[in-house]
């Protein structure tokens, strides 16, 4: 997820310091090639890759202005963590669902447990990652929100949901819940 903050930073160097107002389709699709053209994270599927890019283009499209990007570069720590929290809601967090199912199926896969409490991990690991996605898919603002409260200086989306104990909880008994 690094990668997408990164395109970020490089949308934000071509933007002008003159230009002010909304971010234009031209300055979104410019974002959404160059974050597609990125490395994508580990984990992530070419096709969930794709998405995320298209999405968070989409997202920045409604929800930014050219302030609240050229913010995310501000020398006042303040102003940069405000707008990177706002982003990280409005943008990142509804557009998680994908790559949330990605990485929480690799987890569960590579995880050798897996293989001790099931006969067939892809099944299981299937059922975790589609109900852990499902769940950002409908509740992820909310999520970023309240991870957001708890610790807000958080920088990579998909490490605020590994690191953070209330969602992890909520994975275990999804997990739990496949096994049944």
């Amino acid at each position: 997820m690094r990668i997408i903050l990164l395109t970020l930073t490089v949308f934000i160097m071509g933007l002008s310091p003159s230009y002010a107002g909304n971010i234009t389709g031209e300055m979104a699709e410019k974002y959404q090639k160059d974050c597609v053209s990125k490395e994508r994270p580990q984990n992530l599927s070419k096709k969930s890759h794709e998405f995320l890019c298209a999405c968070t283009a989409s997202k920045m499209l409604e929800s930014m202005t050219t302030e609240d990007v050229m913010d995310l570069s501000s020398t006042d720590n303040t102003i940069a963590r405000s707008a990177l929290n706002y982003m990280l809601v409005n943008v990142y967090a509804p557009c998680m669902e994908h790559p949330t199912r990605d990485h929480y199926y690799h987890t569960c896969k590579s995880n050798p447990n897996t293989r001790l409490i099931t006969t067939d991990p892809r099944v299981m690991c299937n059922c975790v990652a589609e109900k852990v996605g499902t769940y950002i898919a409908h509740n992820g603002p909310d999520i970023f929100e309240d991870i957001l409260t708890r610790n807000p200086n958080i920088q990579d989306p998909m490490a605020a949901l590994e690191s953070d104990p209330k969602f992890q909880d909520y994975v275990k008994k999804q997990g739990v819940a496949c096994l049944l």
